[in-house]
């Protein structure tokens, strides 16, 4: 490795990370003559090791040009923040170090001053207020008289069996009345699973800022854990999501397969409204606060599946909820012609139009994000039309739907466009750039393109997809070619900005992203045919991509090929090391799976499923174990030796799994993995990488103190550039040619 090639690579790095991710953007108000815009952005910040948030405020003509755009405000130190509707008060949660203890303070501002401030650590009505995506909520209510969150449920305090008492008759009367209980100190309590950490318990909690009176609410049943929370108009009702978390909390993030209902708590009665057996997600109430939507499937199965799109009118006494947008098989044409394969997303915050009649959404499609319009009243469904790259409804609301554009050649930009009934019919729905993607230097002389691929089989799903990003061209065999499978196995690429693969395609790497079979974007269909074949089907089609590509890009160099992959990715790239030896290279494995069977008991999800009988009944984790069995997991289940089938599932499991076929592996491999990984132990990579050794096949393992994403700033950063580094000294084609002139 030379410091020329390393100086590039850090340049490289640095230069991505001038580029900004639009996280969300609200509209804020629409006047006679202009309209007010305020989006969320983050940017790595080199020096400071973390990723800085920060917003800026649009102003747009009546036209929709723009008028003025602030400076960047940093708001890093906020964990969340909300705005009333007509945006007099804002409450923002921060947290602050105070005597070396963070704590969390809840904000009240008016436009002109902080109003008032709530310690939460001092007021000691509940734990840590949480702003995770699965379970977190702050909302104000209509009236702008409270704001409702979710936080951990207050336990107990607890002590050791024998403490020496104090002697002041004041201090021990205290501890009397806080009830502090001997012995509870160790005792395990379960949380819910990778990037959750430390959330056991989350309670329903409203602060009334006219009393400054902090209640949880005790309607919600113990064995029910709630989250996802609206307010009803009347700013007295909520409707929300519960989750059943006994006997076993199982992993939520990535995982929409958990059995859960939409609830209502009305006139201090708690009711559910949503069926059994289902999981749901994303409740919206209408403006108007007459109606009700939102995203279910079945419980159980793989952990991500095509929803369907549920309504509910909330007047109507018997409460019967209609399905809008039913579960998609394989595909259906709509009502402009276009070709619909289901939803996977989530509902924007605000989806309504003004009227009611309509509702405005996003959804993995293939290889791109699109955006569609639902008629209510009809049941129809419009895609808005666009380009190939990928569109994302952030916000709706007067007429105005603000989008979130983006493909992998272009950063994300916020762009906005005007609701009429000829747009609403047809999707032509003109948009106006509010911001410009930052111009990468090197950009210009890269490409990408989508291929569709169908296998001449008589197999009941024969077709998946790739995408090529990299060099437009070069002489022939040239350019490495690096073929990255993505994780899950039930997610998929997307046609979006990714920082990783500008990075490799900069430094003058090809990238094939594998949407294979049993990926997302192509019907429920084709996300089952994946159980039961992990590490066949899927890595059938990464053979099938990578040889296609080979002939379709002549430049690609058949023996420069390399894998990078993590997760189910990485499970992947140790399968196609080992089975396609002479194929493949060079490797990167980030928190692979590696022993089906050794992660049973470990992962936080090991309800998933796939090539077992019912017989032999197994559920396992997330990545892989959704492709081992066809029967549901059951917590209560167990899993004695002397079971029948017991001992054959797990020969079952181990022979699906990577290790198996360890001894074949020939490329040098590159292993990172996170110490406080849930879902992947990290016990995987060091399996892999002890046998790899034993081989002498040439490997390095790269430990970090972080969970499953690697996505913290000193990990993310050192992975990165040491996966380039790696693949620059172990599948260079100038490192070749030297070799051959000596």
């Amino acid at each position: 490795m030379t410091s020329t090639q390393l100086e590039k690579v850090i340049n490289t790095y640095k230069l991505l990370a001038k580029s900004s991710v639009l996280n969300s953007a609200k509209i804020i108000g629409v006047t006679k003559d202009n309209i007010f815009i305020q989006s969320t952005w983050s940017q790595r910040n080199l020096e400071r090791r973390t990723n800085q948030r920060f917003i800026q405020n649009h102003i747009l003509n009546k036209k929709l040009q723009p008028i003025s755009q602030s400076f960047p405000i940093d708001i890093t130190g906020e964990l969340a923040s909300a705005s009333t509707e007509d945006e007099q008060f804002k409450a923002i949660l921060r947290s602050s170090t105070i005597d070396n203890t963070p704590r969390q303070f809840l904000e009240i501002w008016t436009k002109e001053r902080l109003l008032k401030n709530y310690d939460l650590a001092a007021l000691d009505v509940h734990g840590d207020v949480y702003t995770d995506s699965e379970f977190g909520t702050f909302e104000w209510s209509p009236d702008k008289t409270k704001v409702l969150y979710i936080a951990e449920k207050k336990v107990p305090k607890s002590e050791a069996f024998y403490k020496q008492k104090s002697l002041d008759k004041k201090d021990k009367e205290k501890k009397e009345e806080d009830g502090i209980v001997p012995g509870n100190e160790y005792i395990y309590k379960p949380h819910w699973g990778e990037q959750l950490v430390g959330k056991h318990r989350p309670t329903v909690v409203i602060l009334d800022i006219t009393t400054d009176v902090i209640t949880t609410l005790s309607e919600i049943p113990d064995k029910l854990s709630p989250g996802q929370l609206q307010w009803m108009k009347d700013s007295k009702s909520i409707i929300g999501v519960v989750w059943k978390h006994e006997p076993r909390r199982l992993g939520l993030v990535a995982c929409t397969n958990r059995r859960s209902w939409i609830f209502i708590i009305y006139n201090g009665n708690f009711h559910l409204l949503s069926r059994d057996g289902c999981a749901v997600r994303s409740p919206r109430i209408s403006p108007d606060g007459k109606h009700l939507v939102w995203l279910e499937r079945n419980a159980g199965g793989p952990h991500h599946n095509v929803h369907r799109l549920m309504y509910l009118d909330l007047e109507f006494t018997e409460k019967k909820s209609d399905v809008l947008v039913d579960i998609v098989d394989t595909n259906t044409i709509i009502n402009n012609g276009k070709v619909f394969y289901g939803l996977y997303g989530r509902l924007p915050q605000r989806c309504w139009s003004e009227d009611c009649q309509y509702l405005f959404l996003s959804t993995p499609q293939q290889t791109n994000i699109r955006s569609y319009i639902i008629d209510i009243k009809n049941k129809t469904m419009t895609e808005i039309q666009n380009d190939e790259s990928s569109l994302s409804i952030l916000d709706v609301r007067n007429g105005i739907i603000a989008f979130l554009q983006t493909s992998l050649l272009t950063p994300p930009s916020l762009c906005v466009g005007h609701l009429n009934p000829i747009t609403i019919s047809d999707g032509n729905i003109a948009r106006v750039n509010v911001t410009t993607p930052l111009q990468i230097d090197g950009f210009e002389s890269l490409m990408y393109e989508h291929t569709f691929y169908e296998y001449d089989s008589n197999e009941d799903v024969k077709s998946f997809n790739f995408t090529y990003f990299g060099p437009k061209g070069g002489i022939d065999e040239s350019v490495p070619l690096i073929v990255a499978p993505h994780g899950g196995p039930h997610s998929n690429f997307t046609n979006s900005f990714s920082f990783d693969y500008s990075l490799f395609a900069l430094i003058g790497l090809g990238v094939l992203q594998v949407n294979y079979r049993g990926s997302t974007g192509m019907g429920s269909k084709n996300v089952e045919y994946l159980q039961g074949k992990v590490g066949n089907v899927d890595a059938k089609d990464c053979v099938t991509a990578t040889k296609e590509a080979l002939l379709k890009y002549p430049w690609l160099s058949p023996s420069h090929v390399g894998l990078c992959g993590g997760s189910h990715g990485g499970f992947l790239v140790a399968h196609l090391s080992a089975q396609f030896a002479d194929l493949y290279k060079v490797a990167v494995a980030r928190n692979p799976v590696i022993d089906i069977a050794a992660m049973f008991t470990i992962s936080d999800i090991p309800d998933c499923r796939n090539t077992l009988t019912v017989e032999e009944k197994l559920a396992y984790h997330h990545n892989v174990c959704a492709a081992v069995i066809n029967v549901p997991y059951d917590a209560t289940e167990s899993y004695s030796a002397t079971k029948l089938g017991c001992i054959e599932m797990f020969i079952k499991m181990f022979s699906c799994s990577p290790i198996v076929h360890v001894d074949k592996v020939k490329a040098p491999t590159l292993i990172c993995i996170g110490t406080n990984d849930l879902r992947v132990p990290p016990s995987q990579g060091k399996l892999w990488y002890h046998r790899l050794k034993a081989n002498n096949v040439k490997t390095k393992m790269l430990v970090y103190e972080d969970n499953h994403q690697l996505g913290s700033g000193n990990a993310e950063m050192d992975s990165l550039i040491n996966v380039c580094l790696w693949m620059i000294e172990h599948n260079s084609i100038e490192k070749d040619d030297d070799s051959k002139k000596l």
